[in-house]
């Protein structure tokens, strides 16, 4: 993964996948976590968490080498056209960039045509489109058909696998 997502709607295990994986890097790869959450949930010792925009950003591009982490993608991403180089430019500094959200609406675009790695929890049918039209791949439509804390992970020129949570 370099640019990845996890989308789906609220008690889905998005926020809960997310902290897996950060824990999963941190042991496999010794790769912190820069994590901006408004709700300052738990994630671990592996993990600096703040919800404070103004203090991640410059954070994130004066660092390397990290899992960088942004949950809640409708208030914090929001459509803002200044943070295309955070999915353009971050690789650059072997950051790996995971974007959590309700829906790929949340992003513009370009956004997430920079995404490489897709965890989607269930979506409605106009939702599961966008990211059947992204990843060109219609099997993604199965995710209007998923259960809670069920997913499909792909990887950009891969084969959705259908998945389930732990929690």
């Amino acid at each position: 993964m370099i640019n990845g997502g996890i989308f789906g709607p609220k008690l889905s295990g998005k926020t809960t996948l997310a902290i897996a994986l950060s824990r999963e890097y941190w042991r496999s790869q010794r790769m912190r976590s820069l994590v901006l959450d408004p709700h300052l949930d738990a994630w671990g010792s592996q993990a600096w968490v703040t919800a404070n925009e103004d203090e991640f950003w410059p954070a994130v591009f004066k660092s390397s080498n990290s899992l960088i982490i942004v949950d809640e993608a409708a208030a914090t991403i929001r459509r803002d056209r200044t943070l295309i180089p955070v999915f353009t430019q971050l690789r650059h500094k072997n950051h790996k960039l995971l974007i959590i959200g309700h829906s790929g609406v949340d992003l513009l675009p370009t956004m997430r045509q920079q995404m490489d790695t897709l965890f989607l929890f269930r979506q409605p049918a106009e939702a599961a489109e966008i990211w059947a039209r992204t990843f060109a791949d219609e099997r993604l439509l199965q995710a209007t058909q998923l259960r809670q804390y069920e997913f499909i992970h792909i990887e950009m020129f891969g084969v959705p696998e259908r998945k389930i949570l732990k929690v």
